[in-house]
Protein backbone atom coordinates (compact mmCIF):
# COMPACT_ATOMS: atom_id res chain seq x y z
CA UNK A 1 0.00 0.00 0.00
CA UNK A 2 1.26 3.56 -1.15
CA UNK A 3 1.33 6.14 1.31
CA UNK A 4 -1.45 8.81 1.03
CA UNK A 5 0.40 11.40 2.94
CA UNK A 6 3.91 13.35 3.54
CA UNK A 7 3.35 12.41 6.97
CA UNK A 8 4.09 8.67 6.59
CA UNK A 9 7.20 9.64 5.76
CA UNK A 10 7.94 11.25 9.30
CA UNK A 11 6.76 7.44 10.57
CA UNK A 12 9.74 5.74 8.01
CA UNK A 13 12.56 8.65 9.45
CA UNK A 14 11.26 8.15 12.96
CA UNK A 15 11.88 3.53 12.86
CA UNK A 16 14.99 4.63 10.46
CA UNK A 17 16.24 7.33 13.48
CA UNK A 18 15.08 4.63 16.21
CA UNK A 19 17.06 1.23 14.71
CA UNK A 20 20.39 3.84 14.21
CA UNK A 21 20.40 5.04 17.47
CA UNK A 22 19.67 1.87 19.54
CA UNK A 23 22.02 -0.04 17.71
CA UNK A 24 24.37 2.28 16.87
CA UNK A 25 24.57 4.77 20.06
CA UNK A 26 22.50 3.49 22.51
CA UNK A 27 23.53 0.09 22.08
CA UNK A 28 27.77 0.92 22.77
CA UNK A 29 27.84 0.69 26.21
CA UNK A 30 25.87 -2.75 25.93
CA UNK A 31 28.37 -4.33 23.44
CA UNK A 32 31.42 -2.52 25.59
CA UNK A 33 30.00 -4.36 28.70
CA UNK A 34 29.68 -7.95 27.17
CA UNK A 35 32.77 -7.57 24.92
CA UNK A 36 34.60 -6.73 28.12
CA UNK A 37 33.22 -9.35 30.15
CA UNK A 38 32.90 -12.25 27.52
CA UNK A 39 36.42 -11.51 25.58
CA UNK A 40 38.41 -10.35 28.20
CA UNK A 41 39.11 -7.15 26.05
CA UNK A 42 40.06 -3.88 28.31
CA UNK A 43 37.34 -1.47 28.49
CA UNK A 44 40.05 1.21 26.93
CA UNK A 45 40.00 -1.04 24.21
CA UNK A 46 36.78 -1.20 23.48
CA UNK A 47 36.51 2.86 24.36
CA UNK A 48 39.11 3.56 21.47
CA UNK A 49 36.78 1.20 18.72
CA UNK A 50 33.76 3.70 20.09
CA UNK A 51 35.81 6.66 19.54
CA UNK A 52 36.69 5.53 16.00
CA UNK A 53 33.24 4.16 15.26
CA UNK A 54 32.35 8.16 15.82
CA UNK A 55 35.25 9.59 13.67
CA UNK A 56 34.87 7.18 10.64
CA UNK A 57 30.77 7.85 11.02
CA UNK A 58 31.54 11.59 10.48
CA UNK A 59 33.93 11.64 7.70
CA UNK A 60 31.76 8.66 5.80
CA UNK A 61 28.37 11.16 6.23
CA UNK A 62 30.12 13.77 4.30
CA UNK A 63 30.09 10.90 1.67
CA UNK A 64 26.57 10.15 2.26
CA UNK A 65 25.49 13.78 1.59
CA UNK A 66 27.15 13.80 -2.12
CA UNK A 67 25.51 10.33 -2.73
CA UNK A 68 21.73 12.04 -1.62
CA UNK A 69 22.26 14.40 -4.23
CA UNK A 70 23.18 12.19 -6.57
CA UNK A 71 21.18 9.28 -6.20
CA UNK A 72 18.06 8.01 -4.51
CA UNK A 73 17.90 8.22 -0.76
CA UNK A 74 16.07 4.88 -0.62
CA UNK A 75 19.29 3.70 -2.09
CA UNK A 76 21.65 5.10 -0.38
CA UNK A 77 19.71 3.90 3.50
CA UNK A 78 19.42 0.29 1.90
CA UNK A 79 22.91 0.32 0.95
CA UNK A 80 24.12 1.69 4.54
CA UNK A 81 21.59 -0.89 6.39
CA UNK A 82 23.59 -3.74 4.78
CA UNK A 83 26.86 -2.69 5.25
CA UNK A 84 25.76 -1.86 8.93
CA UNK A 85 24.37 -5.40 9.66
CA UNK A 86 27.17 -7.23 8.33
CA UNK A 87 29.40 -5.47 10.54
CA UNK A 88 27.26 -5.57 13.40
CA UNK A 89 26.81 -9.62 12.94
CA UNK A 90 30.60 -10.09 12.86
CA UNK A 91 30.98 -7.99 15.87
CA UNK A 92 30.40 -11.18 18.30
CA UNK A 93 32.71 -13.18 16.54
CA UNK A 94 35.42 -10.76 16.99
CA UNK A 95 38.93 -12.17 19.62
CA UNK A 96 41.05 -9.72 18.73
CA UNK A 97 41.10 -6.35 19.54
CA UNK A 98 42.17 -4.87 15.70
CA UNK A 99 39.04 -6.68 14.53
CA UNK A 100 36.96 -4.58 16.87
CA UNK A 101 38.28 -1.57 15.92
CA UNK A 102 37.17 -2.85 11.97
CA UNK A 103 33.94 -3.95 12.37
CA UNK A 104 33.53 -0.62 14.74
CA UNK A 105 34.93 1.34 11.28
CA UNK A 106 32.51 -0.47 9.16
CA UNK A 107 29.74 -0.20 11.24
CA UNK A 108 29.92 3.60 11.32
CA UNK A 109 30.04 3.75 7.73
CA UNK A 110 27.10 1.70 7.01
CA UNK A 111 25.17 3.60 10.27
CA UNK A 112 26.10 6.97 8.90
CA UNK A 113 23.94 6.08 5.38
CA UNK A 114 20.68 5.70 7.59
CA UNK A 115 21.73 8.52 10.40
CA UNK A 116 20.77 11.83 10.72
CA UNK A 117 21.89 13.44 6.68
CA UNK A 118 19.55 10.90 5.16
CA UNK A 119 16.83 11.45 7.40
CA UNK A 120 16.86 15.20 7.84
CA UNK A 121 17.34 15.75 4.24
CA UNK A 122 13.94 13.65 3.25
CA UNK A 123 12.06 15.71 6.19
CA UNK A 124 13.58 19.13 5.00
CA UNK A 125 12.67 18.31 1.63
CA UNK A 126 9.35 17.46 1.62
CA UNK A 127 8.15 19.79 4.42
CA UNK A 128 8.83 23.49 3.95
CA UNK A 129 7.67 26.30 6.26
CA UNK A 130 6.41 26.18 9.80
CA UNK A 131 5.45 22.37 8.95
CA UNK A 132 9.07 21.51 8.66
CA UNK A 133 10.34 22.39 12.81
CA UNK A 134 7.58 19.79 13.77
CA UNK A 135 8.09 17.20 11.27
CA UNK A 136 11.53 17.50 12.53
CA UNK A 137 11.16 16.53 15.90
CA UNK A 138 8.75 14.57 15.61
CA UNK A 139 10.63 12.22 13.20
CA UNK A 140 13.87 13.27 15.33
CA UNK A 141 12.21 11.69 18.54
CA UNK A 142 13.06 8.22 17.31
CA UNK A 143 16.52 9.06 18.62
CA UNK A 144 15.61 8.71 21.94
CA UNK A 145 13.11 5.77 21.28
CA UNK A 146 15.99 3.92 20.08
CA UNK A 147 17.74 4.03 23.60
CA UNK A 148 14.34 3.88 25.13
CA UNK A 149 13.00 0.40 24.04
CA UNK A 150 16.10 -1.26 22.48
CA UNK A 151 19.07 -0.67 25.37
CA UNK A 152 17.04 -2.50 27.90
CA UNK A 153 16.13 -5.02 25.58
CA UNK A 154 19.66 -5.18 24.34
CA UNK A 155 21.12 -6.22 27.52
CA UNK A 156 18.45 -8.75 28.49
CA UNK A 157 19.18 -10.76 24.98
CA UNK A 158 23.52 -10.47 25.44
CA UNK A 159 22.64 -11.57 29.28
CA UNK A 160 20.82 -14.98 28.85
CA UNK A 161 22.36 -15.92 25.08
CA UNK A 162 25.89 -14.25 25.07
CA UNK A 163 27.25 -11.55 22.59
CA UNK A 164 28.34 -14.09 20.28
CA UNK A 165 24.75 -15.43 19.82
CA UNK A 166 22.92 -12.40 20.03
CA UNK A 167 24.82 -10.12 17.54
CA UNK A 168 23.32 -11.66 14.20
CA UNK A 169 19.88 -11.24 16.20
CA UNK A 170 20.20 -7.83 16.14
CA UNK A 171 22.22 -7.04 12.83
CA UNK A 172 18.81 -9.18 11.66
CA UNK A 173 16.57 -6.55 12.94
CA UNK A 174 18.37 -3.61 12.34
CA UNK A 175 18.75 -4.57 8.51
CA UNK A 176 14.76 -6.21 8.60
CA UNK A 177 13.58 -3.33 10.07
CA UNK A 178 15.19 -0.20 7.81
CA UNK A 179 15.43 -1.77 4.42
CA UNK A 180 11.89 -2.31 3.90
CA UNK A 181 11.09 0.68 5.77
CA UNK A 182 13.52 2.88 3.52
CA UNK A 183 12.14 1.50 0.51
CA UNK A 184 8.04 1.08 1.31
CA UNK A 185 7.84 4.88 2.89
CA UNK A 186 10.72 6.89 2.29
CA UNK A 187 11.22 9.01 -0.90
CA UNK A 188 13.75 11.63 -2.14
CA UNK A 189 11.27 14.76 -3.08
CA UNK A 190 7.77 15.43 -3.41
CA UNK A 191 6.04 14.94 -6.38
CA UNK A 192 6.69 17.35 -9.09
CA UNK A 193 10.30 18.17 -7.88
CA UNK A 194 13.39 16.86 -9.33
CA UNK A 195 16.74 17.13 -7.70
CA UNK A 196 18.77 20.59 -7.18
CA UNK A 197 18.23 21.38 -10.67
CA UNK A 198 14.78 23.25 -9.97
CA UNK A 199 15.98 25.42 -7.77
CA UNK A 200 18.81 28.27 -8.53
CA UNK A 201 22.06 27.48 -8.61
CA UNK A 202 23.96 28.43 -5.30
CA UNK A 203 27.61 28.83 -4.29
CA UNK A 204 28.42 26.17 -1.70
CA UNK A 205 32.10 27.63 -1.09
CA UNK A 206 30.20 30.18 -0.76
CA UNK A 207 28.08 28.87 1.83
CA UNK A 208 30.89 26.75 3.98
CA UNK A 209 33.05 29.53 4.01
CA UNK A 210 29.82 32.23 5.47
CA UNK A 211 30.68 33.33 8.97
CA UNK A 212 27.82 31.87 9.93
CA UNK A 213 28.25 28.09 8.71
CA UNK A 214 31.76 28.33 10.01
CA UNK A 215 30.34 29.84 13.64
CA UNK A 216 27.69 27.51 13.77
CA UNK A 217 29.72 24.77 13.29
CA UNK A 218 32.20 25.59 15.84
CA UNK A 219 29.54 26.15 18.55
CA UNK A 220 28.22 22.67 17.48
CA UNK A 221 31.36 21.23 18.16
CA UNK A 222 31.75 22.90 21.32
CA UNK A 223 27.81 21.51 22.69
CA UNK A 224 28.00 17.99 21.55
CA UNK A 225 31.32 17.28 23.40
CA UNK A 226 29.80 18.89 26.69
CA UNK A 227 26.22 17.00 25.62
CA UNK A 228 27.93 13.64 24.52
CA UNK A 229 30.18 13.58 27.71
CA UNK A 230 27.44 14.90 29.83
CA UNK A 231 25.39 11.91 28.64
CA UNK A 232 27.90 9.31 29.00
CA UNK A 233 29.34 9.60 32.75
CA UNK A 234 25.86 10.55 33.79
CA UNK A 235 24.77 7.40 35.11
CA UNK A 236 28.49 7.00 36.91
CA UNK A 237 27.70 10.53 38.55
CA UNK A 238 24.60 10.51 39.94
CA UNK A 239 25.11 6.44 40.95
CA UNK A 240 28.30 7.65 42.64
CA UNK A 241 26.76 10.81 44.78
CA UNK A 242 23.94 7.97 45.33
CA UNK A 243 22.64 5.02 44.36
CA UNK A 244 22.40 2.61 41.16
CA UNK A 245 18.84 3.08 41.58
CA UNK A 246 18.96 6.81 41.12
CA UNK A 247 21.50 6.62 39.02
CA UNK A 248 19.32 4.30 36.61
CA UNK A 249 16.21 6.87 37.31
CA UNK A 250 18.32 9.62 35.81
CA UNK A 251 19.20 8.03 32.28
CA UNK A 252 15.74 7.47 31.94
CA UNK A 253 14.27 10.66 32.93
CA UNK A 254 16.77 12.04 30.72
CA UNK A 255 15.50 10.51 27.60
CA UNK A 256 11.94 11.36 28.53
CA UNK A 257 12.44 15.03 29.37
CA UNK A 258 14.46 15.09 26.04
CA UNK A 259 11.25 13.65 24.32
CA UNK A 260 9.37 16.24 25.93
CA UNK A 261 11.68 19.30 24.79
CA UNK A 262 12.05 18.21 20.99
CA UNK A 263 8.67 18.28 20.81
CA UNK A 264 8.16 21.89 22.45
CA UNK A 265 10.81 23.05 20.87
CA UNK A 266 9.42 22.33 17.54
CA UNK A 267 6.21 23.64 18.06
CA UNK A 268 7.64 26.59 19.33
CA UNK A 269 9.46 27.10 15.86
CA UNK A 270 6.09 26.37 14.26
CA UNK A 271 4.44 29.53 15.76
CA UNK A 272 7.12 31.42 14.63
CA UNK A 273 9.70 31.17 17.62
CA UNK A 274 12.88 32.38 16.57
CA UNK A 275 15.22 29.34 15.68
CA UNK A 276 18.37 31.20 16.80
CA UNK A 277 16.93 32.65 20.12
CA UNK A 278 15.81 29.36 20.96
CA UNK A 279 19.32 27.85 20.07
CA UNK A 280 21.02 30.34 22.20
CA UNK A 281 18.04 29.77 24.83
CA UNK A 282 18.87 25.76 24.74
CA UNK A 283 22.66 26.39 24.78
CA UNK A 284 22.36 28.27 27.89
CA UNK A 285 20.35 25.60 30.01
CA UNK A 286 22.80 22.76 29.07
CA UNK A 287 25.09 24.76 30.55
CA UNK A 288 22.61 25.35 33.80
CA UNK A 289 22.09 21.54 34.13
CA UNK A 290 25.59 20.72 33.59
CA UNK A 291 26.67 22.65 36.16
CA UNK A 292 23.89 21.45 38.43
CA UNK A 293 24.66 18.07 37.70
CA UNK A 294 28.64 18.52 38.38
CA UNK A 295 27.85 19.64 42.15
CA UNK A 296 25.17 17.66 43.18
CA UNK A 297 25.13 15.64 46.11
CA UNK A 298 21.92 14.54 46.50
CA UNK A 299 18.64 12.58 44.51
CA UNK A 300 16.96 15.74 44.61
CA UNK A 301 19.77 17.40 42.92
CA UNK A 302 20.64 14.99 40.50
CA UNK A 303 17.45 14.47 39.34
CA UNK A 304 16.91 18.17 38.88
CA UNK A 305 20.32 18.58 37.06
CA UNK A 306 19.04 15.65 34.87
CA UNK A 307 15.58 17.18 33.76
CA UNK A 308 17.29 20.46 33.10
CA UNK A 309 19.62 19.05 31.10
CA UNK A 310 17.10 16.79 28.99
CA UNK A 311 15.51 19.99 27.60
CA UNK A 312 18.58 20.93 26.08
CA UNK A 313 19.23 17.76 24.63
CA UNK A 314 15.78 17.24 23.07
CA UNK A 315 16.55 20.65 21.47
CA UNK A 316 19.87 21.30 20.16
CA UNK A 317 20.33 18.36 17.72
CA UNK A 318 17.24 18.96 15.95
CA UNK A 319 18.15 22.68 15.54
CA UNK A 320 21.39 22.17 13.53
CA UNK A 321 19.59 20.65 10.36
CA UNK A 322 16.46 23.53 10.54
CA UNK A 323 19.17 26.13 10.97
CA UNK A 324 21.34 25.15 8.23
CA UNK A 325 18.35 24.17 5.78
CA UNK A 326 16.68 28.14 6.65
CA UNK A 327 20.18 29.38 6.30
CA UNK A 328 21.06 28.07 2.89
CA UNK A 329 17.95 26.35 1.50
CA UNK A 330 17.43 22.81 0.73
CA UNK A 331 20.10 22.66 -2.41
CA UNK A 332 23.30 22.03 -0.90
CA UNK A 333 22.22 21.06 2.63
CA UNK A 334 22.93 17.42 2.08
CA UNK A 335 26.37 18.14 2.01
CA UNK A 336 26.76 21.64 3.97
CA UNK A 337 25.05 19.18 7.14
CA UNK A 338 26.93 16.10 5.94
CA UNK A 339 29.90 18.49 6.77
CA UNK A 340 28.94 20.25 9.66
CA UNK A 341 27.74 17.18 11.29
CA UNK A 342 31.34 15.18 10.02
CA UNK A 343 32.94 18.20 12.72
CA UNK A 344 30.74 18.39 15.11
CA UNK A 345 31.70 14.59 15.68
CA UNK A 346 35.16 15.23 16.59
CA UNK A 347 33.26 16.77 20.22
CA UNK A 348 31.06 13.66 20.17
CA UNK A 349 33.71 11.51 20.48
CA UNK A 350 36.63 13.53 22.41
CA UNK A 351 33.64 15.09 25.07
CA UNK A 352 33.34 11.69 27.01
CA UNK A 353 37.21 10.70 26.73
CA UNK A 354 37.56 14.73 27.84
CA UNK A 355 35.13 14.67 30.71
CA UNK A 356 37.10 11.23 31.82
CA UNK A 357 40.27 12.34 32.17
CA UNK A 358 39.33 15.34 33.75
CA UNK A 359 37.40 13.20 36.04
CA UNK A 360 40.41 11.07 37.14
CA UNK A 361 42.66 14.19 37.59
CA UNK A 362 40.56 15.57 40.14
CA UNK A 363 36.15 15.04 40.51
CA UNK A 364 33.24 15.04 38.49
CA UNK A 365 32.55 18.56 40.17
CA UNK A 366 35.65 19.40 37.69
CA UNK A 367 34.38 17.67 34.80
CA UNK A 368 30.79 18.77 34.41
CA UNK A 369 31.85 22.14 35.50
CA UNK A 370 34.25 22.17 32.49
CA UNK A 371 30.75 21.21 30.44
CA UNK A 372 29.13 23.96 31.39
CA UNK A 373 31.82 26.42 30.63
CA UNK A 374 32.21 24.63 26.86
CA UNK A 375 28.85 25.09 26.61
CA UNK A 376 29.04 28.98 27.85
CA UNK A 377 31.94 29.04 25.16
CA UNK A 378 29.76 27.07 22.49
CA UNK A 379 27.18 30.07 23.11
CA UNK A 380 28.98 33.21 23.22
CA UNK A 381 30.90 31.63 19.39
CA UNK A 382 27.07 31.12 17.90
CA UNK A 383 25.81 34.45 18.91
CA UNK A 384 29.37 36.16 17.19
CA UNK A 385 28.11 33.81 13.61
CA UNK A 386 25.55 36.28 13.40
CA UNK A 387 22.29 36.52 11.57
CA UNK A 388 21.29 33.31 9.32
CA UNK A 389 21.91 34.37 6.04
CA UNK A 390 18.12 33.42 4.80
CA UNK A 391 18.50 32.15 2.02
CA UNK A 392 15.79 32.94 -0.68
CA UNK A 393 12.60 30.38 -1.30
CA UNK A 394 13.09 29.13 -4.42
CA UNK A 395 9.69 27.84 -6.12
CA UNK A 396 10.91 24.53 -5.82
CA UNK A 397 11.14 24.50 -2.52
CA UNK A 398 7.26 25.34 -1.84
CA UNK A 399 5.12 21.79 -3.00
CA UNK A 400 1.26 23.34 -4.36
CA UNK A 401 -0.84 22.93 -1.64
CA UNK A 402 -2.60 20.08 -3.20
CA UNK A 403 0.84 18.50 -3.79
CA UNK A 404 1.31 18.55 -0.15
CA UNK A 405 -1.55 17.81 1.45
CA UNK A 406 -3.65 15.18 -1.06
CA UNK A 407 -1.34 13.89 -3.46
CA UNK A 408 0.28 10.80 -3.19
CA UNK A 409 4.09 10.09 -3.05
CA UNK A 410 4.88 8.38 -5.82
CA UNK A 411 8.06 7.05 -6.70
CA UNK A 412 10.27 9.38 -8.55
Amino acid sequence: MKPRSPWWLIAGVFVVLAMSSGFGFHNLSVYMNALVAERSFSVADISAAVALLFIVSGIASVVVGRLIERHDVRLVMVAGAIVGAAALASIGAASEVWQVWVLYAVFGVGNSGVSLVPATTVVTRWFPGANRSIAMSIASTGLSAGGVLLAPASAQVIHFFGVATAMPWFALVYLAAIAPTALLLVRSWPPGRSTAGTSPPRDMGGDLSSRFFIGATVAYVALMAAQVGGIAHLFNHVATVTDHIVGSTAVSLLALVSIFGRLLGGFLLAAGFPIRVLTAVSLAIQGLGLGVLGYAETPTTSLLGTAVFGLSVGNLLMLQPLLLVQAFGVQHYPRLFAVSHACSTVGVAGGPLAMGIIHDASSYAGSFGTAAVASAAALVVFIAAGALPRAPEAVADRPRPSEYRRGPIRRR
